[in-house]
């Protein structure tokens, strides 16, 4: 990784400079001059990314998330700002967030992946990219060359990613290198109790982690597994809360899920001292509650056996006040001048209305996952159970040898296709097929970098609001996915619409794409920018922030922060 790492610069170099013309300032608007007047602050040498897994705005509204709130108050708020890309999950927004770049050129666009260059194995096998680690993420991002976030930092100081999920944590940091630690969980012991029973943990596990985070039984940074909680009912049991790595679990000694993610945080903080330069956690509990129990239409009280700690108040509160737990410590140890902080979401959720949901339900744990994909992906158990809705599309290709031609589909809010039999004639049948199904409001099919769209809009399947979001973003956000790995066809489909589990994420939906972007810390100030700041802004604005020249071209914009200013 050495030949990718950079140093921090007094000064932007001319290429950083055409990189980044948005929001340039002359010298004399940048604070006067023979240093006379307001003078700029000192960059900031550190960095905090904080993801809240599926943080839609509607969600910190609905749930009075209030030091998000003040986040977006004190610091520099992006009201405008939206995701910015399909497909919007976690295992694709991760890796955009520190690196600037789109999934079209970052190796794999959605949940779905076509190894065209048989990176992993044969040319052509098709793979489940949420069950990649790091020896499968690391030759795609490899191979698509762009250096994330922590390369540019790891010379200038320690860089420690923390995420309950793997695939996030390898999305957000990127291939290890001496200087970073990944870290994230894995199975653990199988530890005796008191009474003479056993409990099975998750352990802390990663790329270089700190000999101080302990794997003994014992320790803080085990948590339990084999606890379903209430969720072991519909509709939470076809994605159910089986353990405590998203759920904060009812042991104070040992919570897991955001607690668990912030406590590292704190850790690296109190034993690192200053030697850190950044620190990137994804606190991932809003986002399986919005799974389990239909986001923002989630029953509560009137849940059967009702536990709140699986269920969205309880999240939201929850991750709220780590937000503030983090933003407190920074503030305590006298870094946060120093320290520019990123807050946002991988994705937002889509709440499924009475009638638009699509997905089989089934009383069996984990069915959703048949909802969400049809194949026999190369890296999972066969997938062959799909939903009554999309059997028309499986049943009526044919790959030439009476075998469905659809040899992958990945649906959530909007439905993802990878074909056998790519010839035109192929594809035109199987968009034929899509146009049909529920609520499907267009299918687009690829054509090199771009989606054309080859089906009628259905005006008549969304509402007023909702039209002119899809009028004016829905042919950039599936461009997006417009690489040779992506899928052949896209169907988008309409807000409350969904065909996996209740509450999902992946489409075009502004509840899906709607999430907050905000800087604050390092003086930022409380003016906001109003450009339409998308997920890949959040690198090259991070690297003009701390005048860091890029290495490599991103596909985002570089913005000018607004700072506070300092008289001499």
């Amino acid at each position: 990784m050495a030949q990718r790492r950079v140093r921090l610069l007094a000064a932007a170099t001319a290429a950083a400079v055409a990189l980044t013309v948005a929001g340039t300032q002359s010298g004399a608007e940048a604070g006067g001059r023979g240093g006379h007047g307001p003078q700029p602050a000192a960059r900031p040498t550190k960095v905090v990314v904080i993801v809240v897994d599926a943080l839609s705005r509607e969600i910190v509204d609905r749930y009075d998330m209030r030091n998000v709130e003040a986040l977006m108050k004190d610091g520099v708020d992006t009201p405008n700002g939206f995701l910015g890309h399909t497909g919007s999950v976690t295992v694709v927004t991760h890796n955009v967030i520190t690196t600037g770049a789109s999934p079209k050129h970052m190796g794999w666009t959605t949940e779905g992946y076509r190894d065209v260059d048989g990176l992993l194995g044969a040319p052509g096998g098709l793979y489940l990219t949420s069950n990649f680690g790091l020896a499968q993420m690391a030759p795609l991002q490899q191979a698509a060359g762009y250096p994330h976030l922590s390369d540019y930092l790891d010379d200038t100081g320690k860089v420690f990613t923390v995420s309950p999920k793997g695939y996030a944590a390898w999305g957000l940091s990127g291939p290890g290198s001496t200087n970073t630690s990944t870290i994230t969980f894995g199975s653990g012991p199988t530890c005796p109790n008191p009474d003479g029973t056993t409990t099975r943990y998750r352990q802390p596990t990663g790329w270089n982690v700190p000999a101080y985070f302990s794997t003994a039984c014992g320790s803080r940074w085990l948590v339990r597994r084999d606890t379903i909680y209430d969720t072991g009912q519909l509709p939470a049991q076809l994605y159910p809360a089986t353990d405590n790595r998203y759920v904060v679990g009812a042991d104070p000694a040992q919570q897991g899920g955001d607690v668990w993610a912030t406590d590292a945080v704190l850790e690296v903080m109190a034993q690192e001292g200053d030697a850190w330069s950044g620190i990137f956690v994804t606190l991932p509990g809003v986002d399986k509650a919005a799974h389990m129990w239909d986001g923002v239409n989630d029953p509560e009280g009137a849940t059967p056996g009702y536990d709140p700690m699986t269920h969205m108040r309880y999240a939201t509160r929850t991750a709220d006040a780590q937000v503030g737990r983090i933003m407190q410590a920074l503030e305590d140890s006298g870094q946060l001048d120093d320290t520019l902080v990123v807050l946002t979401a991988d994705h937002g959720s889509v709440a499924a209305a009475p009638g638009h949901f699509h997905g089989d339900v089934q009383p069996e744990n984990d069915y959703g996952y048949f909802n969400w994909y049809y194949g026999s992906p190369a890296n999972d158990v066969p997938y062959l159970r799909p939903q009554q809705a999309l059997l028309p599309l499986i049943e009526g290709t044919d790959d030439g040898t009476g075998a469905t031609n659809v040899g992958f589909s990945y649906s959530d809010s909007s439905l993802n296709v990878w074909l056998k039999d790519q010839s035109a004639a192929k594809v035109a049948e199987a968009a034929a097929l899509m146009r049909d199904l529920p609520d499907v409001t267009a299918v687009w099919r690829r054509d090199g970098d771009h989606y054309d769209r080859v089906t009628p809009v259905r005006w008549d399947r969304m509402h007023g609001s909702e039209k002119r979001w899809f009028a004016t973003r829905a042919q950039e956000l599936v461009d997006t996915q417009a690489a040779d790995y992506g899928p052949d066809l896209i169907a988008t489909l309409p807000d409350n619409t969904t065909y996996s589990v209740l509450g999902d994420h992946g489409g075009i939906q502004r509840a899906a794409q709607q999430v907050p972007i905000v800087f604050a810390g390092a003086n930022t100030s409380q003016q906001d920018l109003r450009a339409p700041v998308r997920s890949i802004d959040i690198m090259p604005t991070i690297l003009r922030a701390l005048g860091i020249s890029p290495t490599h071209t991103m596909d985002g914009t570089a913005y000018a922060l607004p700072t506070r200013r300092h008289r001499r």
